[in-house]
């Protein structure tokens, strides 16, 4: 079982389980993820969770208030 969060990137549209990691990421959280097609932005629909591991789409999330400034 791995911890995973929902991840929206259309107002209506499906909601992707991604890691976290060691990030603390709440509902409402704007990220930055790796998918399949890229790295997108998204919002963060459902809180922490866990789920089978085969279910994971993607490990690594950037929290883009860490790349203000830049």
């Amino acid at each position: 079982m791995t911890k995973v969060i929902g991840v929206r990137f259309r107002t209506a549209g499906k909601i992707y389980f991604f890691s976290p990691g060691k990030l603390e990421i709440k509902t409402g959280d704007k990220v930055i993820v790796e998918t399949a097609r890229g790295v997108e932005f998204g919002s963060v629909v459902t809180g922490p969770k866990e789920v089978e591991d085969d279910k994971i789409t993607a490990t690594q999330i950037r929290d883009p208030s860490c790349d203000r400034g830049r």
